[in-house]
């Protein structure tokens, strides 16, 4: 009997998470039937979750009874942005962007992907566009290749991450994408722990060997400023 209450106990919980995995920066409201179409619940059971979800604030209902993310999620957002060090990170990122004229991004694994968790977006009209909580494969792209390089990763028979922990950065030329560049340095606390990495990235069209060295500059130079136990 306290195993089917157990059993009933991580199925809700479930299907909470699949709820409130469905919300996403191109789609962040959902009607019930929506709901229910996509994850194949009955009208009763979504209710009930979202009513349960609700009290909690982790939907809001609005006038029109579809339902959005609630102000919860902020609460548990600003915890991640604690233990994650954006409220260090941030500042650097953006400053990268003002100097560089490029897109800066903060990337960290998680389940072997890597995360946009913070980015500012070049000002010039055509640019790197990436999203915050984008999430993309490690094996292309500079910060990828910083984060296989720098984490825990025992497999590198020819040598190639450790020539990238070597150099202390990676550059990335037509590899994500054939048109754009992306430079990525290790952010490592004091302690030695390796933490994610930051990328300057933009148009192949603007980036020549001397914008190398400068960008490349400029990253290890803010750097310095990040102080992490």
């Amino acid at each position: 009997m306290k195993s089917r209450s157990i059993d009933k106990s991580y199925n809700a919980i479930e299907k909470c998470l699949q709820i409130l995995s469905m919300f996403s920066l191109d789609k962040s409201q959902f009607s019930i039937k929506e709901i229910c179409d996509q994850l194949n619940f009955n009208v009763s059971t979504a209710y009930r979750i979202l009513s349960t979800l609700e009290d909690y604030g982790y939907v809001s209902r609005l006038k029109n009874k579809e339902y959005v993310v609630g102000t919860q999620a902020l609460y548990l957002s600003a915890i991640y942005t604690q233990s994650n060090h954006l409220e260090q990170i941030r500042p650097i990122v953006d400053r990268i962007r003002d100097i560089s004229g490029e897109t800066a991004s903060f990337f960290v694994e998680e389940d072997n992907m890597r995360i946009c968790l913070y980015r500012a977006h070049s000002r010039d009209e055509i640019r790197h566009n990436i999203e915050q909580g984008s999430r993309l494969e490690l094996n292309r792209g500079g910060a990828g290749r910083i984060i296989l390089a720098y984490g825990k990763r025992k497999n590198d028979k020819k040598g190639f991450y450790k020539e990238i922990r070597d150099k202390g950065y990676y550059l990335s030329i037509n590899e994500h994408n054939a048109a754009l560049f992306a430079l990525a340095v290790p952010v490592v606390s004091n302690s030695g722990k390796f933490v994610g990495s930051i990328t300057v990235s933009g148009p192949i069209s603007r980036f020549d060997d001397e914008k190398k060295e400068t960008h490349l500059n400029l990253l290890q130079d803010q750097l310095k400023n990040i102080v992490m136990p």
